[in-house]
């Protein structure tokens, strides 16, 4: 049987979470690739994006991934596409305040490029967005829509302003809370709320009028370009449905015009002081350790257990992981961290460099979710966690119980876990608080022992323990891991 005659099952597939509302067809995981299989009425559509010559710019520019009719088939489905497999996903409330801003900026640039080829997106909202390093990576095939040159605005400018430019108005004015829960939102912010938190003045007038205004100034006037002439006037009837719709056909009525560059100078120029997190005080940490003792005998301890990739739970700035993939101790890595300022360090060191470092604000222990997603346990997997210098804080500050603390950081890791025991609690090399009794190395070795299997133990530095164990069994669905 050749290639072009596999048939492939639902059995064989994994289906894309996020993918359950796409008229253009439905995305699933098979070995290492993502399949875009496409139903008969939109494969016409499909072929013409395939034979425009867009999406081959657009891998040329690497704002897409590289994609292909595939040489499989799928019953019920008349075509499937290709496309290479991006291994890190993290969702837009998992970024800072730069990669939203960057993926704003690639969605801008994405569209402009697409008009010179008669080509829009319909949708552009985050989740069609992944982070190759420090590159926003769009992967939609789906959102792309034939669209004349000479179209006013943009079909999807509505929700480019409530998923890109309302966040980051607000993170930009010290509200990163709230900005980032914007971001998990599967209903966005509406017009008429942004409104009233950028003009508080408004409400003097009365909340109701200028709500409905609002909503009918954004779902009426500022898309009379997009609605056929017939159906103006049929909503206008008499001399007024007839004046508008000629001046829209004509191109002559205002405020239709989206300027996408304009956009793109505002959200650049825009100025943002990130600010100071719980953890902030040790980020200084992240800066020189790299050659370490403790960094180069974790890194040997990598190669010695042929370990292939690894997710830092309270990461820091990712200086670890960014030197074991510059070392090729590993092929992937991913530093994640709950201080934005850390993670965002990483980000733009990555982006400036070229790295290939994923980044993520996360607190694995109480992680943000949404209720259409995959938990960051199964996107953010990797073969062997790092959680390093972060145990003391959780159980000695925030008295997080220690099963449940390393049952979690377990569900991160498909094969071993390295984590660190301090002695001597949150000592800063000078003094400390007193330790419970209770916490004692024994203590630790035996919790820790009930969960994994452990492979090896290592005094790293003063205060720093290493333990390597391999993982048992996942706890992927259980309580503890948020399912």
């Amino acid at each position: 049987m050749s290639a072009s005659d596999i048939e492939l099952s639902a059995g064989d597939l994994r289906q894309a979470a996020l993918s359950v509302a796409d008229d253009a067809g439905t995305v699933f995981f098979w070995q290492d690739k993502v399949l875009r299989a496409v139903p008969a009425e939109a494969a016409d559509k499909m072929r013409a994006l395939l034979a425009s010559g867009l999406l081959e710019a657009l891998v040329g520019k690497g704002w897409i991934p590289r994609c292909r009719l595939a040489s499989v088939r799928l019953k019920g489905f008349e075509i499937v596409i290709e496309q290479d497999l991006l291994p890190v996903v993290s969702y837009p409330y998992e970024w800072t305040y730069g990669m939203l801003r960057d993926a704003a900026l690639r969605v801008l640039e994405i569209n402009l490029f697409a008009r010179e080829y008669g080509w829009e997106l319909k949708d552009c909202h985050g989740f069609n967005l992944v982070f190759d390093g420090g590159q926003p990576v769009w992967v939609d095939l789906g959102s792309f829509v034939p669209c004349p040159r000479t179209t006013l605005g943009w079909s999807a400018y509505e929700e480019f302003l409530r998923c890109y430019e309302y966040p980051l108005r607000i993170w930009a004015d010290g509200g990163a809370f709230v900005a980032r829960r914007l971001s998990a939102a599967s209903e966005y912010m509406a017009h008429s709320d942004y409104g009233l938190y950028r003009w508080p003045w408004l409400r003097w007038g009365g909340i109701d009028w200028y709500q409905r205004w609002l909503t009918r100034w954004h779902s009426r006037v500022r898309q009379l370009s997009r609605i056929p002439k017939e159906k103006i006037q049929t909503k206008l009837p008499g001399p007024l449905g007839y004046l508008v719709g000629a001046l829209v056909s004509r191109g002559w009525f205002p405020w239709q015009n989206v300027s996408l560059r304009r956009a793109h100078a505002r959200i650049v120029q825009r100025k943002y002081r990130l600010p100071a997190g719980f953890w902030s005080h040790y980020q200084a940490e992240g800066v020189g350790f790299v050659a370490t003792p403790r960094f180069r005998r974790i890194e040997e301890l990598i190669r010695l257990f042929q370990i292939t990739s690894v997710i830092e739970l309270g990461g820091n700035q990712g200086q670890l992981s960014a030197a074991l993939l510059q070392s090729g101790a590993v092929s992937s890595a991913i530093c994640t961290d709950a201080d934005e300022r850390a993670v965002n360090a990483a980000y733009e060191r990555t982006k400036q460099s070229s790295g290939r470092l994923n980044t993520a604000v996360l607190d694995f222990i109480f992680p943000m979710s949404t209720p259409f997603g995959e938990a960051p346990i199964r996107r953010l997997q990797s073969d062997t966690v790092l959680a390093l210098a972060v145990t003391h804080h959780l159980i000695l500050t925030q008295k997080v119980p220690i099963k449940r603390m390393l049952r979690i950081i377990g569900s991160y890791a498909s094969r071993m876990v390295f984590v660190e025991f301090m002695p001597l609690g949150l000592w800063d090399g000078k003094t400390a608080p007193p330790i419970p009794a209770w916490y004692t190395l024994d203590w630790f070795r035996a919790e820790f022992s009930q969960e994994f299997d452990l492979r090896h133990e290592e005094q790293v530095e003063t205060n720093r323990i290493l333990f390597c164990g391999t993982v048992r069994q996942n706890p992927i669905g259980s309580e503890e891991s948020g399912k």
